[in-house]
């Protein structure tokens, strides 16, 4: 049986460092020094957020999905279309496609936390009932985004890692790609999926 809550990774959902992703609070924005003028500005969109403008678009897209480390991957297409929201801060992605068979449909959040300094994304889908979120950085010198997180998994019975990584190809394509958790605790190429901009 296909695992389902592998597809949880779809997004633009969507996608982030070569160092290691558990990165501490320091890192992010400390309150102490920080004028009335830099408070304000956490609040609206930044240089960080210019780097989400390619993803903004209509996308045909094309799935490769793997159930496990061995298996022969499953194909499908879908269609995605990924627009600004509240003010230029959240790039929303509606996803529509097949899987196991039938209509699948996914609904995705990316932005960038100015306050932590971290790309989030948020994804939610018509397959089940969890709320994936990850969080990460942007490789400049790859030109890619790498995002990790956690999510339960019913299959498993405990709560696995995710891990997502965005690779911009050009303006009109880019890559998203997942690893996934095998039951023995092996990680796995686990989703492929390829946007390509419509004409």
């Amino acid at each position: 049986m296909v695992n389902s809550y592998a597809l949880v990774g779809i997004v633009s959902a969507v996608l982030i460092s070569g160092c290691s992703l558990r990165r501490s609070d320091q890192e992010g924005v400390q309150s102490e020094g920080l004028s009335p003028t830099e408070w304000a500005s956490l609040s609206q969109p930044g240089p960080s957020h210019n780097l989400l403008n390619l993803f903004a678009g209509s996308w045909d897209v094309t799935i490769k999905f793997w159930s496990s480390p061995d298996g022969e991957p499953q194909e499908s297409r879908g269609s995605s279309q990924l627009s600004w929201i509240l003010g230029g801060r959240f790039l929303k992605e509606d996803f529509d496609g097949e899987a196991l068979g039938e209509r699948y449909q996914g609904l995705g959040i990316f932005g960038y936390d100015s306050g932590a300094r971290l790309f989030t994304t948020v994804w939610l889908d018509s397959l089940n009932t969890a709320l994936a979120l990850q969080k990460g950085h942007y490789l400049a010198e790859q030109n890619k985004f790498e995002l990790t997180g956690e999510v339960y998994d019913p299959l498993l019975g405990r709560t696995k890692t995710t891990r997502s990584a965005i690779r911009v190809i050009s303006h009109d394509n880019y890559e998203l790609t997942m690893t996934d958790t095998a039951p023995n605790g092996a990680e796995f190429r686990s989703l492929e999926i390829r946007y390509a901009r419509k004409s």
